[in-house]
Order: structure tokens, then sequence, then C-alpha cells
């Protein structure tokens, strides 16, 4: 359960897979949780509405909605939130329809644009918080000595998986060419990891922590792998809020307020990262994970971005560049997958 006061006060408003591939007729629209509002056009009563992601235990993003809502941060938005399982999953709702926004890397944004869907990302979402774990009697000291393993990893159509197939490229590795990767929902990922069928875990945050608090290892991170790659020391971002560019260009005022809620909700986090503890129960870290709880501050609060500006928008120009470079898009996008709405 959720503590009884984990927001004290009040905040202060401050300034796919490749075409063929994305499973679109697969993918389901989950329960709306809450009724929509119109659209910028003002039809229907007035107000800002959009279908967005629902909290989603075992993803980082899952803190973003309690935080919204118990500071009230929302304003004149009338959001529906919409079920899914996850990276991935997200991004295929998304590219259907069934979502209005949802998170989108730019690689995942060029792959798209390639195959014909206009995706532009709107919105600072998360720093890439994907990691490399082995067990914790692995006789498995680096990245390299996991070559020709076994490895669990998110699905292939996520930002987690592209960016992980980045931080090896721009090492000089082949990640497909030469790990066994095990890709699926991360979920299914833990439960390999946790039965001994897999020898490491690429996943993400919280899962990470969980699985370092029980005594996994952490041999590397997907920045960690881009930093040595490129020599660069800007936080790496893993993606950002996408929408269709025809959604996003017919509801500015609604799509600016959602970048607006997001940058509010990652302050409350840089000026409080005891919340993330207190809201554990929104990652899906059971109260019994004491070591796990005590270490999410520690290791999430930094991958809430500050900013959404000129610097973010060269760390995403500097991931297409490298993705074009390393054959993991065919090039850098004529068209701009990233925008401000000021």
């Amino acid at each position: 359960m959720h503590p009884a006061h984990p927001f004290p006060g009040t905040l202060s408003r401050r300034g796919l897979l490749r075409a063929g591939g994305y499973g679109l007729a697969a993918a389901s629209l989950g329960p709306l949780l809450s009724a929509c509002g119109s659209d910028d056009s003002g039809s229907g009563g007035g107000g800002l509405s959009a279908r967005v992601e629902d909290t989603q235990a075992g993803t980082a993003g899952a803190v973003i909605r309690p935080i919204s809502e118990k500071l009230r941060l929302t304003g004149d938005l009338k959001l529906s939130y919409v079920a899914g399982t996850g990276p991935g999953d997200v991004q295929n709702k998304l590219l259907s329809g069934a979502l209005d926004v949802a998170s989108m890397g730019p690689i995942g944004a060029a792959v798209a644009l390639e195959a014909g869907a206009d995706v532009v990302i709107f919105s600072a979402s998360l720093a890439n918080h994907v990691r490399w774990l082995v067990p914790e009697n692995s006789p498995y000291r680096t990245i390299k000595d996991l070559r020709g393993k076994k490895i669990a990893t998110p699905p292939k159509n996520s930002d987690a998986y592209r960016s992980t197939q980045l931080s090896t490229a721009v090492n000089g590795v082949d990640f497909e060419a030469e790990y066994r990767a095990h890709p699926g929902a991360v979920l299914a990922g833990l439960a390999l990891f946790e039965r001994g069928d897999v020898d490491a875990i690429i996943t993400i945050e919280p899962n990470a922590t969980r699985l370092v608090a029980k005594g996994a290892r952490q041999l590397s991170t997907v920045t960690e792998l881009w930093r040595e790659g490129t020599g660069s020391d800007a936080q790496l971002l893993l993606n950002g809020q996408g929408g269709q560019r025809s959604w996003v260009d017919g509801n500015k005022k609604t799509a600016a307020a959602l970048a607006a809620l997001r940058l509010e909700a990652h302050h409350h986090i840089a000026d409080r990262p005891e919340v993330l503890a207190e809201l554990h129960a929104s990652y899906g870290v059971p109260a019994a994970e004491k070591k796990a709880i005590a270490l999410l501050p520690e290791r999430l609060a930094g991958i809430y971005p500050q900013e959404w500006n000129e610097t973010s928008f060269a760390n995403l120009r500097e991931q297409l560049r490298v993705a074009a470079r390393t054959g993991l898009i065919k090039s850098v996008p004529d068209k701009t997958v990233y925008r401000s709405l000021g």
C-alpha cells in the first residue's frame, strides 16, 4: 500500500520494428481508466484530452501518474489512461492509434518514419536506465565475457533494446550477432533470469534494482557503454513523450500541457528523491523488499530529466548519427523527429 502522505505541501508550476514487423493488428486497446475530454478545438465541452500510458508496475515511468495526481499537476488536462504491458507494447499502441502519446526513443521514431509512420517526440521522458546484470555467483565479469551467452532482453521494438544495440555498436560490437539474445516482455525476462535459464539479463529500472538488492551483480549500463564508445559525458536519453505528428500539430495546447506536467513531476523527484521509495508499490516493489526500496532514490532519481531543450536535442541527434553510421537505421531522417513546444 502507498504511504498515507507521500506528498506533503504543494508544488508551484515551474518553468518499431521494421516495416511489416510492428504487430499493430495485435495491439489491443486496454481499459480506459478515466473519461476523455475534448481536444484543442474546444468541441465537446472544453478541456484538453489525450489517451496516455497508464502506470505500469516494473517500469520507471510508473510514478509519474501518482505524483501528478497527488500534486494536482493535470490542470485542465483530461487524461484517459490506457493499460499496456510495458516497453514495446506502448510503442505499438502509439503507432496503431490506441494511444495519442507514449514513450518513444529517437531510433524508434526514425524506424517508424522509415516505415511510413510519422512520429515526433515533443517532451522529456526518461534518461537511459538499461542495465546488464548477472547472477551473484556468475563467473562472468564483463559484458565481453558474455559473448555467445544467453541473455534475456526487452522486446526488439523497445527503446531499451535499441539503445542496447546502439551502445554496443558504438564500441564496434554487433549485439545481435555476438550475443544470444532472448527478447520478450520485461517480466518474462525476469522469470528467465531468476530460474537460471539465461546467463545474464539486460533490463530496465526498477527491475534492475530489485535484482541487485537480491544479490545480482551489475556489470555495466547502456549509458556507461555509450560514454566509453563516444567519449561523451552527457546524460544519455532513453526516450521522450511522442505522438503522431498530425496529433501533435492538431493538439499543441494538450501536448504542451503534457510536457509541462512531465517536467513538473521530474522537478519534484529531484527536490524530494525519497518519494521514489514512498511510491515503491507503484513501481511494483513489494513492501517486504526493504533493501530494494532503500535503493530506489539512489539508483533512480537521476533518470528523470530536468530539461527539454537544445542539450536534449543534441543528445538525440548524436544517437541518430551513430545509429545511421552503424547501420541501425538507413540514414538520419530528413524530417526532424523531435521538437520543442515552447
